[in-house]
């Protein structure tokens, strides 16, 4: 880690003397396109991982369970994936679908007492499922608990005699019965599930489905992508909660109709699921905007740098030094950490959940930024949702950057001791064979232009690298390196 900060940082002062030339220089690092902008996504994450896993993972991770506990309270359409309590309009269930809460008396041959679980009587049995397996497994991994497509849902009724002496609910069998070309995926309500229903999750006797419809699934996914087998009609499609209407006139005149009603009660709607979740949020915020001694001593070394460079070239616009490292830190750690917290904690993640997810990456994304967005009738639903907070976000934006200008300088002795630390606590995690694979496939694509700088800058002509480059190439082609 100390080779490649002292590699980063050379790369970083070429891009910043170039960028500080440009028209724009507040674009830099905006994107990931060059080597330097992908090494500093990279080492951020590596000099962050024990900030995030002692300090600032736990306040994601209860951000995240909150949505998805507000998420499932309501209805949630297993096909589209919109959902009665959403952050995000594109994924906001606009019909009222009436429905009850259910709670079913869960019992397993290893459980020694009943388990309560709540769910709807209009949740489609996958969705039950899932909730049942929530309740089984909550302090186990996901990847460790069953797939809902590795478990049947069996229901005991005294009156009822099936298979095992208990009666196999599923989202299709033969009692879904097609309408018009469509079939709607069966629910407790269509079962005539009732309140402490004793159920019990079994695993599947087969591969195959015990409905005649065979649903293809991503291995992360709740929602099928439903295709016609067996015989069943060709043609036949799969709803849940909304059936969609064919009459694409009958859509137009309906929206013609509404157009004027819509936003504001929609509007209502997703304020109604943010006020629920605002807690969590604002304490997320709080927490990766708040300088102290947790914070890593890296990122303190990389905004000095920024402001030792606004000096050096005379830059005096201050937002310009806000935008570099908005675009460093919060823009190209946290966002990606808010959008994808399944690449952090071993967890599901909807694509419901992804949405709201989306809605709070972009209002961080929003805080960070300098100018001022005017907001009307025809913004976008995510920008109106938190207009309010956004002016308290962004000054606490500020208020962090100001806070790490004030903190203790980092000397380089003291970045290159953090640096070998944290080479020594990652020790034999990494496939080094594999990245020198990689670097040495992107050499070979640039060879004449990486040849040409060794041999043109006097540091590395004086250590031979263009020579050593060359044998490396002649040993990893089998050649000889004499001959090289």
């Amino acid at each position: 880690m100390e080779y490649a900060t002292d590699v980063l940082k050379c790369l970083l002062m070429k891009l910043i003397d170039k960028s500080v030339g440009s028209k724009y220089p507040q674009i830099m690092l905006r994107r990931t396109e060059s080597v330097v902008e992908k090494m500093l996504t990279n080492w951020m994450a590596l000099c962050m991982y024990n900030y995030l896993r002692d300090y600032a993972g736990s306040s994601l991770f209860l951000l995240v369970k909150a949505i998805n506990y507000q998420i499932e309270k309501g209805p949630v359409d297993y096909v589209t994936h919109d959902a009665r309590y959403s952050l995000s309009e594109e994924k906001l269930l606009r019909e009222q679908i009436h429905h009850n809460i259910v709670t079913i008396q869960v019992i397993q041959e290893d459980l020694d007492e009943k388990v309560q679980c709540k769910v709807l009587d209009c949740d489609t049995i996958s969705q039950v499922k899932s909730k049942i397996l929530d309740a089984l497994y909550k302090n186990t991994p996901f990847s460790l608990r069953p797939s809902i497509h590795e478990v049947d849902l069996g229901m005991w009724p005294e009156w009822r005699h099936g298979r095992g002496g208990h009666l196999t609910l599923a989202d299709e069998d033969l009692t879904t019965k097609p309408i018009g070309g469509w079939r709607q995926l069966n629910t407790l309500a269509h079962y005539g599930v009732k309140e402490s229903a004793i159920m019990s999750l079994i695993a599947k006797q087969n591969d195959s489905f015990t409905s005649n419809c065979t649903g293809h699934y991503s291995s992360n996914s709740v929602a099928p992508i439903m295709t016609v087998n067996g015989d069943l009609e060709q043609g036949v499609k799969m709803y849940h909660l909304v059936k969609p209407v064919d009459d694409h006139l009958y859509m137009q005149n309906c929206k013609e109709r509404t157009h004027k009603a819509i936003p504001e009660i929609f509007l209502t709607r997703l304020l109604s699921t943010k006020g629920t979740v605002q807690k969590f949020v604002d304490d997320f915020f709080l927490t990766i905007l708040t300088a102290n001694e947790a914070l890593p001593p890296a990122i303190k070394w990389l905004f000095d740098m920024f402001d030792e460079a606004a000096r050096k070239y005379g830059i005096t616009d201050p937002e310009v030094v806000h935008a570099w490292k908005s675009n460093s830190l919060p823009l190209r750690f946290w966002v990606n950490s808010i959008k994808n917290p399944d690449f952090i904690f071993d967890i599901q993640k909807t694509m419901t959940v992804d949405a709201c997810l989306s809605v709070i990456a972009q209002t961080f994304m929003d805080s960070c930024s300098t100018s001022e967005h005017r907001l009307g009738k025809d913004s976008p639903s995510n920008k109106l949702l938190f207009a309010k907070d956004i002016p308290h976000y962004k000054e606490m934006v500020t208020k962090f950057y100001d806070s790490i200008q004030q903190m203790p300088q980092v000397t380089d002795q003291e970045m290159q001791t953090v640096m070998q630390q944290l080479s020594m606590a990652h020790l034999g995690e990494f496939d080094t064979i594999a990245a020198l694979k990689e670097l040495y496939i992107y050499a070979t694509k640039y060879h004449d232009s990486i040849h040409e700088g060794l041999e043109q800058d006097s540091y590395c002509k004086r250590l031979h690298l263009g020579h050593k480059l060359e044998n490396v190439a002649c040993t990893l082609e089998g050649e000889e390196t004499s001959t090289c």
